[in-house]
């Protein structure tokens, strides 16, 4: 089945594109100096843009109930594509906030939530790996488009740059958006037939917890807390990749490297932490993840208090290995406690941390570095979190079953 595989070219094509949004960071210096803006009033950008993400993921799963994911998808593209083109004309901040915040946060959220859900129906077969796979090419996607965006932006300037970005979107997408389709009846039946008689025997589930009975357990209250810290690390680094390496003496072709070396590593982690948990389980899972985000904190305090762009680089690495496997454990974590039955809406659950996150990522990321004028608040913060989430992992145990 050929057909198939087209569907993955294309989904994993949109997802590279969808990625941009994790390269905020990029834009922040030549937005400020082409309109006076601050650090911390951008970096709102980012953190409205995270929260209309999660909103956008949600209200995806809900509409393509009863839209074609085909038909969302290509509303999105309009969307998108016309208020990248849109912000070459801005003039006020706050139409950065509605057009990158909101517009381009949501329409991302909805097309990533139509794209997994339609590209994992096609490979019933490889489901785990291609759902690494496609969050991988999501993780990574500022690898390819953080250098693109900043050489438009050294080229051309930031407002033919956002013209040109907008365009390639909504080319991009609207394109894509034939192959957002899920297998019909027939199709359906022909990808059944995949899954040999011979593989091995899935392994036992917990029970299905209703939405209701998940949220009255200490293991789901605990793991969102875990949850919060590690997704506070990640959006806090996401906004401020490019300007702590700057902060450090960086070029700026050197500092959109360091967002496209976070990307392709986060990328790697989401792939490889994807089929490390079915195999290790959860708590080994987590406790790489402390470790890595622990060292890497160390490194970063000593990074930007020493000027050292080498320990600068190895805390990146470690942070976009340990923060991208955080996506794939979010999925297993609500499978392996809670059950297949109510999966969908268990997980949406979990990735609503980021309600949370993305205000306190502005904080630790933004607001400290305001303050102080100076990243070293930033890294004790991230450490602080760092150790406490290390420690809380081994606080949360298998959900009770419900009667």
């Amino acid at each position: 089945m050929k057909k198939r595989y087209r569907v993955l070219v294309s989904d994993s094509l949109l997802l590279i594109f969808l990625g941009l949004v994790y390269a905020w960071s990029i834009f922040k210096k030549p937005l400020a100096a082409a309109y006076g803006w601050n650090d911390s009033q951008l970096t709102w950008t980012f953190t409205i843009c995270m929260f209309m993400f999660c909103i956008g993921g949600f209200a995806g799963a809900q509409i393509t109930k009863h839209i074609p994911h085909m038909t969302v998808t290509l509303v999105c593209a309009v969307l998108m594509g016309g208020s990248f083109a849109l912000m070459g004309t801005m003039t006020a901040l706050w139409q950065i906030y509605v057009l990158y915040g909101v517009i381009i946060g949501f329409t991302v959220g909805a097309v990533y939530n139509c794209v997994l859900a339609t590209g994992n129906r096609w490979f019933p077969d490889k489901g785990g790996l291609v759902a690494g796979l496609l969050l991988m090419f999501f993780g990574a996607g500022s690898l390819f488009l953080s250098p693109l965006s900043n050489w438009l932006m050294a080229s051309f300037g930031i407002r033919r740059a956002f013209t040109v970005i907008g365009i390639m979107f909504l080319f991009v997408f609207i394109m894509g958006s034939f192959f957002v389709v899920s297998p019909n009846e027939k199709e359906g039946e022909e990808l059944k037939k995949l899954i040999s008689a011979e593989d091995k025997p899935a392994k036992k589930m917990p029970p299905d917890f209703e939405t209701k009975e998940m949220l009255k357990t200490g293991s789901f209250w605990m793991y969102m807390l875990w949850c919060v810290m590690v997704s506070t690390i990640g959006i806090a680094l996401l906004g401020q990749i490019a300007t702590i390496s700057d902060f450090v003496g960086m070029s700026g072709t050197k500092a959109a490297l360091m967002v496209s070396l976070f990307a392709v590593f986060n990328g790697l982690g989401r792939l490889f932490f994807g089929g490390f948990y079915d195999k290790k389980g959860r708590l080994l899972t987590m406790s790489i993840f402390g470790v890595f985000f622990t060292i890497a904190a160390v490194a970063l305090l000593f990074g930007v208090t020493k000027a050292s762009v080498t320990l600068i680089i190895v805390a990146f690495v470690l942070f976009g290995i340990a923060y991208g496997g955080v996506t794939p454990t979010n999925a297993n974590f609500a499978r392996s406690f809670f059950g297949n039955k109510n999966y969908a809406t268990n997980f949406s659950l979990v990735n609503f941390n980021l309600l949370v996150t993305v205000f306190l990522g502005q904080f630790v990321g933004s607001t400290l570095y305001m303050k102080t004028g100076n990243y070293t608040a930033t890294a004790i913060a991230i450490l602080i979190l760092s150790v406490l989430s290390l420690i809380l992992q081994f606080f949360i145990k298998p959900a009770k079953q419900p009667e």
